[in-house]
């Protein structure tokens, strides 16, 4: 198990490192570095302009890989960044949870679509850790909110899903050396919509707290992006 821990944080390290090392040869990746890293620094100094400023250019700026692409789907992996955009664009707005959910599951389905046609499938091990923080999603929901339980099933149920089918090893080694951060890209994207709802319905707007669960989730959210669209995308071997 530690074997397989390691190799697997190994080979999350090693897509990362090629991740940023394209910026030399792809603009549109180093601006979105520095956009990614402007926002997670706005988020956690409470600089808002800063950060409404370089959030709406995240996802236009990443799709650049996609459409540097060879692969086939390339148009349908620009729909779901489209998703994910129309969905961060959204958020920027308060209380708007449900609304940015939206955007989010149309980016979720075509990364589940993605990773099926790449040689994904479930597992039953993954699938059942991955319904745990689900689960507990519900309670929270139940208990603070409970008009949002339908949203947390059901959109959280796509994103169980991009991580459980990202995580397969099946997808080790397909077609490029970003494919190895596929899993990390799937667990990051859980961890940081797990921080949002709690930063949304547990944390105040003024606290500390909040701006450290921002900056967090900008952070893991960024890096899950890069690392899912690198391992979808990425140059062939």
């Amino acid at each position: 198990m530690w074997r397989e821990f390691w190799d697997r944080t190994r080979q999350g390290t090693q897509a990362l490192t090629l991740a940023v090392g394209k910026a030399s040869s792809e603009p549109e990746r180093a601006a979105y570095l520095v956009a990614a890293s402007s926002n997670v620094l706005g988020s956690l100094s409470g600089q808002r302009r800063l950060k409404n400023i370089t959030k709406p250019l995240l996802m236009p700026l990443l799709m650049g890989r996609v459409l540097r692409s060879e692969q086939s789907d390339r148009a349908l992996g620009a729909l779901g960044l489209a998703g994910g955009w129309a969905g961060d664009l959204v958020l920027m707005k308060p209380q708007s949870l449900p609304q940015g959910a939206a955007g989010f599951a149309l980016n979720h389905a075509v990364y589940c679509v993605l990773l099926w046609r790449r040689g994904a499938r479930f597992g039953l091990q993954r699938t059942a850790i991955r319904a745990i923080p689900l689960g507990l999603a519900a309670v929270l929901a139940g208990w603070k909110a409970p008009k949002l339980v339908p949203m947390v099933l059901g959109y959280g149920g796509l994103l169980a899903t991009t991580s459980t089918l990202a995580d397969d090893s099946r997808l080790l080694g397909f077609s490029n050396a970003g494919s190895f951060g596929a899993g990390h890209g799937g667990n990051l994207f859980l961890v940081s919509d797990a921080v949002l709802f709690v930063r949304e319905l547990v944390l105040e707007d003024s606290s500390h707290l909040q701006r450290l669960a921002d900056g967090a989730v900008m952070g893991t959210y960024t890096l899950a992006q890069l690392l899912l669209v690198d391992a979808l995308f990425g140059d062939t071997k």
